[in-house]
């Protein structure tokens, strides 16, 4: 069978959404290699894949900004290229798919003459929608963005846009009935919804009786003293100072196994973490830091899934749990996107495109 190289940006909703198509390749019998720092070791082995050790330069949370977050894209792609260029020149691979702030990844295709997809972790792009647009405000041409972009086209060897389409199709990670103007995306974009696996290396976890659930993986004391004497079970990470007996604490949570039982999610609305809520059908409270997760926050209130805030305070939580808890619009057009979601396709229709990409 093939051998399927994989480049994922090494940050959790770029590589855990990737998983389970991984796991399906090498279900099928392709031999799979993907280049992680250590952090994620586990969770790609765990898929049966070969990791590539590698190491990276980004910080624990990234920027803001888009435009920032593609300055340590570079960095990233510049630190990456020299350490992995060589494993694959040795061992060349019948495809490349790499994600969309996975350079090196592309690079490396382009070098060895090998086809190429593109993974979409972040909503995607055509000639009637840009996330670009949508995200990073309009700035001039300054010496700064002159300088940058000139970095990019150096260490890409064209123009981004012209780079990005390189790859033969695109692989979009979540439906497209997410996708703003979705029915303008033409064939050489797929979009088979989440690729999801047990994760065993995060562990178990069985809700505490039949109490409603609420998971929250930010701001965790605002949520916790939130919860104090409500009728329902918290699941947050983080440190929280003498949390109430309702509220469960942890370092990282298992977060599948806690949405398989929750009943909301609090969360910065990451495309990753929002795909695996309307997985398992549970609404959204987004509280975004990112551009990007703004983006996905506006996506989510526009779809009737969930409400988007600014800040989390104790009351707008608890009053938010209960409106989500209770909405049975809300509720039942999260079961519509849920059915989406079930219906995309998932990790066989990734690798089925993968397949057919490597037929050709």
């Amino acid at each position: 069978m093939a051998h399927i190289a994989i480049f994922l940006m090494p940050e959790r909703g770029h590589v855990f959404p990737s998983l389970g198509m991984i796991a399906e390749l090498v279900r099928r019998g392709h031999r799979v290699t993907c280049p992680v720092p250590a952090p994620f070791s586990a969770a790609v082995a765990e898929c049966g894949a070969t990791v590539i050790p590698c190491t990276t330069t980004l910080p624990p949370e990234l920027p803001e900004s888009l435009y920032d977050a593609a300055r340590l894209a570079l960095a990233e792609a510049e630190s990456a290229l020299p350490q992995l260029e060589p494993v694959f020149q040795d061992d060349p691979p019948d495809i490349v798919l790499w994600d969309i702030a996975a350079w090196a990844g592309g690079v490396i295709a382009r070098r060895l003459g090998v086809p190429s997809l593109l993974l979409e972790s972040l909503l995607t792009s055509n000639s009637h929608w840009s996330l670009g647009a949508a995200v990073v405000p309009a700035r001039t041409f300054d010496r700064e963005a002159i300088r940058f972009f000139t970095e990019v086209q150096g260490f890409v060897g064209s123009s981004l846009p012209e780079f990005v389409a390189g790859a033969r199709r695109r692989i979009a990670l979540f439906p497209r009935e997410f996708q703003p103007e979705g029915d303008t995306f033409d064939e050489r974009f797929a979009f088979p919804g989440p690729c999801l696996t047990e994760r065993r290396f995060q562990g178990t976890w069985e809700p505490p009786g039949d109490t409603p659930v609420v998971l929250a993986t930010i701001d965790a004391q605002t949520c916790a003293d939130a919860a104090r004497g409500m009728p329902w079970h918290l699941v947050t990470k983080g440190k929280v100072h003498k949390p109430a007996p309702n509220v469960e604490v942890h370092d990282d949570v298992p977060q599948l196994a806690v949405l398989e039982h929750a009943s909301v999610f609090i969360t910065r609305g990451g495309l990753a973490g929002v795909m695996e809520a309307l997985h398992h059908g549970v609404p959204m409270i987004v509280v975004p830091h990112q551009a990007d997760q703004r983006l996905n926050g506006q996506r989510v209130e526009e779809l009737g899934l969930g409400v988007l805030l600014d800040t989390v305070t104790e009351e707008g939580v608890r009053s938010l749990v209960s409106q989500l808890t209770s909405d049975s619009a809300i509720s039942a057009r999260v079961k519509d996107m849920r059915r989406m979601i079930h219906g995309a396709g998932g990790s066989a229709f990734a690798a089925d495109v993968v397949e057919e990409e490597l037929a050709r």
